[in-house]
């Protein structure tokens, strides 16, 4: 039986609410234990950067570097109080954003070791603002990739920019990729690049769409994907009832489409909202 269908466009994204799941289904058979490894949680005291003259986004640059180099010193070895504390595991970074108006960035940080270090030499190697250690749980560590803005909204700051690194492992920190040859090759092409900020993308997202044609008795499926003239949220809160009505709706924001002129509401006035390029 051949079934088309209308759908919204999730992209792989960590700044997407579905989106997110995509990405993290990239890696997630490869999450290593961390129960028990040592965890913290650097946090910005924004008062000491406003004194500066810093936002969230240039102290988001300063305080990035710094997460650098506390990784750096630990390798090495620093002293303290007399005793030598040298953390050379493997380890992983995942940036968060506060749920407020101005989205504030804090971090949070994994060693795969069981080693006591004390909590004041992170926060001496810190000293940015508040430090929090604990040892973490793998049910915390899974919880905490699975979001990056507690309230869903994406700072102003983050929008305007092309690229940001949410969650960085180093190397060895994910177990090994059983699709070897896969890995070499995305290791070699490097990141990818974008042109358009994040604010761009998410206004280019929202109005994309897929039809999808399905043929469960030759297990044959077709994706294409469109462009709406206004958000996909919108339009389908505005004719959910009516599609709802003519018995079209398949559950899960899927809306069946028997003929070409089904298309049209979703698509008129195109031309005059067009979306930008990447």
């Amino acid at each position: 039986m051949k079934t088309t269908y209308l759908k919204a466009y999730v992209p792989t994204s960590w700044f997407h609410p579905v989106g997110i799941y995509k990405v993290l289904k990239r890696f997630w058979d490869r999450l290593p234990n961390v129960a028990g490894c040592l965890f913290a949680t650097f946090t910005i005291d924004r008062e000491a950067m406003r004194a500066q003259g810093y936002g969230p986004s240039e102290a988001f640059d300063i305080t990035r570097d710094r997460i650098r180099k506390i990784f750096y010193e630990l390798r090495q070895g620093v002293e303290w109080k007399g005793k030598l504390y040298k953390i050379d595991s493997e380890y992983c970074t995942k940036v968060e954003f506060h749920n407020d108006e101005e989205g504030w960035p804090h971090f949070h940080c994994i060693w795969l070791t069981r080693r006591f270090v004390p909590a004041e030499l992170l926060a001496h190697l810190w000293s940015y603002g508040r430090t929090n250690v604990k040892r973490i749980k793998n049910d915390d560590f899974h919880y905490l990739l699975k979001y990056v803005c507690k309230g869903g909204q994406i700072p102003e700051w983050v929008q305007d920019r092309k690229r940001l690194r949410i969650f960085q492992p180093s190397r060895g920190f994910l177990k090994p990729d059983p699709k070897k040859r896969e890995t070499v090759k995305k290791e070699t092409e490097g990141p990818k690049r974008h042109t358009s900020t994040l604010r761009e993308r998410l206004h280019k997202w929202e109005r994309l769409a897929l039809i999808v044609t399905e043929n469960s008795e030759k297990a044959y499926k077709e994706v294409r994907q469109i462009i709406l003239h206004a958000p996909f949220k919108s339009i389908f809160d505005r004719l959910i009832l009516s599609v709802a009505l003519d018995g079209r709706y398949l559950g899960d924001r899927k809306i069946q489409i028997n003929k070409q002129k089904e298309l049209y509401p979703w698509l008129m006035n195109l031309h005059q909202n067009p979306l930008p390029t990447d």
